[in-house]
């Protein structure tokens, strides 16, 4: 039974129990569909929020403009201020259209299609690189030593953020997701800090790349196309967007593989299965908890419950993902599910841009990890793994293995 808030009395939904182990939080998505599709909870810091579950709820959902990301909209039960979450507006994640259309455009050209391919000769290089040093230790931990290395480098490479700062970076990318307000507020100021020191530097001295471009481009006035608070916030969240969640799921899909050897057999005797295997491996374990804050800016129904006009409403993708409604047998990992229609990625304006190059990197790290390693087993109970406690991001603390 999930612990009550003691300000409001709601079910905090996503507590200690939510977080015990990688797979203790599809107990309760099992739970929820049983109960229905939206439900009365709220959060760590005791703001009440709707929680939506139901994968056509939260498809429809993604695309009501009726639920808005600018705070001006809440009724001021979400008083989160943590960072990226609780920022109040004028980012990528707190505006909508068409402030946040804008904005967007500044992104994508990045990942095109077309441009896509220009990755993967080096996301290739650095996976052969840190398995190599996987080889030669005989193990190590596939968070640390391999997961986090891969997104880390390829979005400093985009921001064109030089080698020896990426260390730091993602020391605070791990921390800002820990869910502890101070160190949350201490990472975003020092992030900041070191953001601002790029953007001077390439101010003065452009490279080709997505930081030097946002800070020179120009309007068809000749104006600059961003201020500086606009530059700095899409580098930090590009930042932790392009790291954080695809270093989660190349982990917990390492994991789910190895808990699954019937279905890694067959990916070994068919490498191309991997493309399949990982969109069922994001329908089933996502690549967030739920998506950035929503608000009704009128009174609204959501599977018939009702919901206030300045409500905060939170749309749970990996929850959608394991609905029996839409997905027989969902907590099955299946690459022959023929319905691989999924959310991860979000849907609507807010659609993530960089979904290709995510698939691309944790496809290509799965793949080459698995048919590497024949033997690869865990170095670990599975009982002490445990996920970051933060209901965000769903990544593993670690995963030791032995090769």
């Amino acid at each position: 039974m999930a612990n009550k808030c003691p300000v409001h009395g709601h079910q905090q939904l996503m507590d200690d129990d939510y977080f015990a182990s990688p797979y203790a939080a599809y107990e309760l998505y099992a739970s929820l569909h049983e109960k229905g599709a939206v439900h009365r909870t709220c959060l760590d810091d005791h703001g009440p929020v709707w929680l939506v579950t139901g994968h056509a709820e939260v498809y429809s959902a993604l695309r009501d403009r009726r639920l808005a990301r600018p705070r001006e909209y809440s009724n001021g039960d979400f008083t989160s201020q943590r960072f990226p979450e609780g920022s109040a507006t004028g980012t990528i994640v707190t505006l909508d259209p068409p402030e946040h259309t804008r904005l967007k455009k500044m992104i994508n050209f990045t990942f095109l299609p077309r441009n896509l391919e220009t990755f993967r000769p080096r996301v290739h290089q650095l996976v052969e690189a840190r398995l190599d040093a996987i080889e030669a230790a005989g193990g190590g931990d596939l968070v640390e030593d391999y997961a986090a290395i891969l997104p880390i480098t390829i979005v400093c490479d985009v921001l064109g953020i030089r080698e020896e700062y990426r260390k730091d970076l993602k020391h605070w990318a791990d921390l800002v997701f820990s869910g502890d307000n101070e160190t949350n507020a201490m990472v975003r100021t020092k992030m900041s800090q070191f953001m601002n020191m790029v953007r001077e530097e390439k101010t003065k001295d452009p490279g080709d790349d997505l930081f030097s471009y946002w800070i020179h481009a120009k309007n068809a006035d000749g104006e600059p196309e961003l201020n500086v608070y606009q530059v700095m916030a899409l580098a930090l969240l590009t930042m932790l967007g392009g790291y954080d969640t695809t270093a989660g799921m190349i982990g917990r899909g390492a994991l789910a593989l190895l808990d699954s050897p019937e279905t890694l057999d067959r990916l070994r005797r068919d490498p191309d299965l991997f493309d399949v295997a990982v969109e069922e491996l994001l329908r089933k374990h996502g690549s967030v908890h739920h998506g950035f804050r929503r608000f009704a800016t009128e009174d609204l129904e959501i599977d018939g419950t009702k919901i206030a006009k300045g409500d905060t409403v939170l749309l749970h993708l990996t929850a959608a993902g394991n609905d029996p409604k839409r997905f027989p047998d969902p907590q099955v990992l299946d690459i022959d599910r023929a319905d691989k229609a999924h959310v991860a990625f979000g849907g609507g304006p807010h659609f993530c841009s960089g979904s290709e190059l995510a698939r691309m990197e944790t496809t290509i790290a799965l793949r080459q990890l698995f048919t590497r390693f024949p033997n690869i087993k865990l170095a670990a109970p599975r009982e002490s793994l445990r996920v970051r406690r933060t209901p965000l991001v769903p990544a593993l603390v670690s995963l030791p293995v032995t090769v």
